[in-house]
């Protein structure tokens, strides 16, 4: 295969596309014509002064009495733009706020969802470039603030999911998509009022962008507050579809969708990600397997063999088809390597046996795989230590009687300099 058949994009929803192609630098323009932000935290009450005065509460669009009879029509399907969102499992439960949303959408089929559950922003790039069926023009409805709170509790590092979101945004920027953050909680953060590091870090991020969030705490308590946390949710990670909440959201998703913008580039980022774009690849010889379910239709190449990449840049993260079968693997160049990192799962009962996963292959300890020319992965079929074993992964040592995994390598995320 040619270097340039490694880098098209091979996950993918219907069809694939390159993930470079069509990354161009796009100045954002203002959200609002001739509007004043008052922007006081991108997770916390603002102001916005315009021709309609409208206030930015808990993330729901409140018009003014004295204003209330020019109110924008949110329902319209002039100001109802496309949607793609971008989220964990609760963006994919049944009855919950996406099927509501879809619900009183005006054109339901704008609305494309996009969300892998018990995964972070690194599979929102993975889906974000590799989907060739997006709407014109759509906005962005980020959800894995929950997921990566999680995560972040589990050992990853901060720093690592901040930069993957500075990635989203970076593409939102250069495409000209807006962006709206939703905020969610995990049950026990909802009974705390302490905010983790990584819950610090993303507000700066946000504000940052000049980003307002719609944040479902807020929402809880101005809009739902005789509801007690035991009601909210069903279990520690995911909403109740029962109280009405979701329904809520999905009603201030559309509302903002009007007002959202794009992402304002952070003075300080701007140089770096200068003349820098990301890549999905996958290795230069052997023949994938296909693998298609109702999310997925990609090519596959199973973990058994070693792999070839021809790449020059940083490795950021890998995409598996995930079975409770795989190997540990770790990537080389002829100076340095990563792992190794368990491709394992350990599927729920009843639950499917083949899962769509990402790691994370870089940390402030060990910064990102500097590739020059050539990536090499290698399995470790029989493994005798204990690799790395990320959130959402598991490791049992495999026994040589046992067949190989059905799962593979979908591919590599490469940040590449031009």
């Amino acid at each position: 295969m040619s270097n340039n058949g490694a880098k098209q994009a091979i996950g993918r929803q219907n069809c694939a596309l390159s993930c470079s192609s069509s990354i161009l630098p796009v100045l954002a323009g203002d959200w609002v014509p001739n509007a004043k932000l008052n922007l006081r935290r991108a997770d916390h009450p603002a102001v916005v002064d315009s021709p309609t005065s409208l206030e930015m509460r808990g993330g729901v669009c409140l018009c003014r009495q004295q204003n209330r009879g020019n109110c924008i029509n949110m329902t319209s399907s002039s100001s109802s733009p496309s949607i793609v969102v971008l989220g964990g499992s609760n963006s994919l439960l049944n009855k919950g706020w996406t099927d509501h949303l879809k619900e009183i959408h005006p054109e339901p089929e704008q609305v494309i969802n996009l969300s892998i559950g018990a995964a972070t922003t690194a599979m929102a790039l993975y889906r974000l470039l590799t989907c060739a069926n997006l709407p014109k023009d759509p906005v962005i409805v980020w959800e894995y603030a929950l997921n990566e709170s999680n995560y972040f509790s589990h050992n990853e590092s901060a720093s690592v999911l901040i930069e993957n979101l500075e990635w989203l945004l970076e593409i939102c920027v250069r495409r000209n998509y807006r962006f709206i953050p939703v905020i969610m909680y995990n049950k026990k953060e909802a009974m705390s009022f302490e905010r983790n590091h990584y819950r610090k870090l993303l507000g700066e991020t946000l504000a940052s962008h000049r980003l307002i969030s719609i944040d479902l705490q807020e929402l809880w308590q101005e809009r739902f507050a005789s509801l007690d946390v035991n009601s909210l949710y069903k279990d520690n990670p995911h909403y109740s579809t029962e109280t009405g909440l979701l329904q809520a959201l999905a009603e201030t998703v559309l509302e903002q969708a009007a007002l959202a913008r794009v992402p304002q580039r952070d003075p300080g980022l701007q140089q770096r990600f200068m003349n820098r774009s990301l890549e999905i690849l996958r290795p230069t010889e052997g023949v994938g397997k296909k693998f298609k379910n109702r999310l997925m239709d990609c090519e596959i190449f199973s973990l058994d063999t070693e792999m070839n990449f021809k790449a020059s840049g940083r490795l950021l993260s890998c995409y598996l088809i995930s079975t409770k079968l795989e190997p540990a693997i770790f990537f080389h160049t002829k100076n340095a390597k990563r792992g190794p990192y368990s491709t394992q799962i350990s599927p729920k009962e009843g639950g499917p046996v083949k899962q769509l996963k990402h790691l994370l292959l870089w940390s402030p300890e060990e910064p990102p795989l500097q590739v020059e020319n050539e990536l090499r992965l290698t399995p470790l079929p029989f493994y005798d230590k204990k690799p790395v074993v990320q959130h959402t992964m598991a490791w049992n040592k495999l026994d040589a009687k046992e067949p190989s995994g059905e799962g593979g390598l979908i591919g590599v995320l490469m940040e590449i300099s031009h």
